[in-house]
């Protein structure tokens, strides 16, 4: 089957819709809980979760959805907050300018990663994008820039820039606010014919290949995206600290969106990105160090492996809708 004749597929009258209510309403659940949350501290711990989600489900599209694995997934998410920060901070850009650049720079990022490692086979794609993103790390803590009040800034202590007014409120609800719609359009892609490819090739990338597919620019395309939302989100995350810094692109970010999404459950979106969420306040809240948390997502990428490899959040019909229609086509 070709491209055109998959995409002209008629749609059956009992298909489900796009985006289903039950997985609406999770979307905004955060929405809703930082208009009901009050206390400060709650507040930035929920913006930071609601950041951590976006990235987990952005791995998501290209891990579960796609199926590669990425090990590298900080060099998206890194990059968007440095040239989130960049813009905003050398250039003046206004906050949301300076996070759509972020998320345009975290996408070509990731573009990159894909079509260098388009042909690879999935052990060696992931660790070509695990290298790119190490070596990235080890460039950012070498940059350093004069402002134009003449400052040196950079190395380990990172690119200062300004997106949040200093208002935990204001920050948790518009960072919830993206997260809505970022889960719902990443659903609509993964539901989409775009996301059928994926998966088609995801099952086996012959048959894709055979039935016309380019499995190729599928892949990029997979690349791409998620990490024009990993940008995204590393653009936010930039702004609720103040800062990027070079522990942004480092294996502890990258680690982490692969526990949660094995936790959540690959492939479904929502499931990686509700473990996400919880995963990240419970730590807040615990305020453990850098080598714990590293030692935390190691055993949990270990124990679902061994344990649990369809995730251990169970959310049924979430994420596994076009299995009928890959047997169609």
């Amino acid at each position: 089957m070709s491209n055109r004749s998959l995409a002209a597929a008629p749609r059956s009258a009992k298909e489900r819709p796009l985006v289903t209510p039950r997985q609406a309403a999770w979307c905004f659940a955060p929405l809703i809980l930082a208009f009901v949350v009050q206390d400060r501290f709650t507040l930035a711990v929920l913006a930071l979760a609601g950041v951590q989600a976006f990235f987990v489900a952005s791995w998501d599209l290209l891990g579960g959805v796609s199926g590669q694995v990425s090990l590298g997934h900080a060099l998206p998410f890194g990059t968007g907050a440095y040239a989130a920060m960049l813009l905003s901070g050398w250039s003046r850009w206004p906050p949301a300018a300076a996070v759509a650049g972020g998320a345009l720079a975290g996408a070509a990022a990731a573009a990159l990663q894909g079509r260098l490692g388009a042909h690879l086979s999935r052990l060696s794609l992931a660790l070509l994008t695990l290298a790119t993103a190490e070596a990235a790390r080890e460039l950012s803590g070498m940059l350093e820039l004069t402002s134009q009040e003449g400052t040196l800034v950079g190395g380990e202590g990172g690119v200062p820039g300004v997106l949040f007014p200093w208002n935990e409120a204001t920050a948790a609800r518009i960072i919830a606010a993206a997260l809505a719609v970022g889960l719902i359009a990443l659903l609509r892609v993964a539901r989409s014919n775009l996301g059928l490819a994926m998966r088609t090739v995801r099952e086996d990338d012959r048959g894709a290949a055979a039935s016309g597919i380019n499995v190729v620019r599928v892949r990029v395309a997979a690349f791409a995206l998620a990490g024009g939302v990993a940008g995204l989100a590393g653009g936010f995350a930039a702004g609720l600290v103040g800062r990027a810094t070079p522990s942004m692109l480092s294996l502890e970010a990258s680690l982490f969106v692969l526990a949660a999404a094995g936790v959540g459950g690959l492939g479904t979106v929502i499931g990686p990105a509700t473990a996400g969420y919880a995963l990240t306040a419970v730590l807040q809240w615990l305020d453990l160090s850098g080598p714990v948390r590293l030692t935390i997502y190691a055993v949990l990428v270990i124990a679902v492996g061994l344990a649990a490899p369809e995730g251990v959040i169970s959310i049924r019909g979430l994420g596994r809708w076009d299995r009928w229609r890959i047997r169609r086509a």
